[in-house]
């Protein structure tokens, strides 16, 4: 990833944690019944959260070729 790219993801990310964090907040001033929309948009940047951390890249090693290991066979 170039560092443009990594900017952006980061700031994606950042913005995710404060979503997350003050509709959290929101939900626990209000009401059950008032926090509904709220309630939702928490869980959805928290999902957005974790599969962002979960994803893996594959590492710029294997995307060159066959290891020097693969070669002396």
């Amino acid at each position: 990833m170039d560092d443009t790219a990594l900017l952006r993801q980061t700031i994606r990310r950042c913005t995710a944690v404060l979503v997350a964090t003050l509709s959290t907040l929101g939900v626990s001033l209000q009401s059950s019944s008032e926090a509904g929309f709220l309630l939702i948009l928490a869980v959805i940047s928290v999902v957005y959260l974790v599969v962002e951390f979960i994803k893996v890249n594959p590492p710029a090693e294997s995307l060159d070729g066959p290891s020097s290991t693969e070669d002396e066979e």
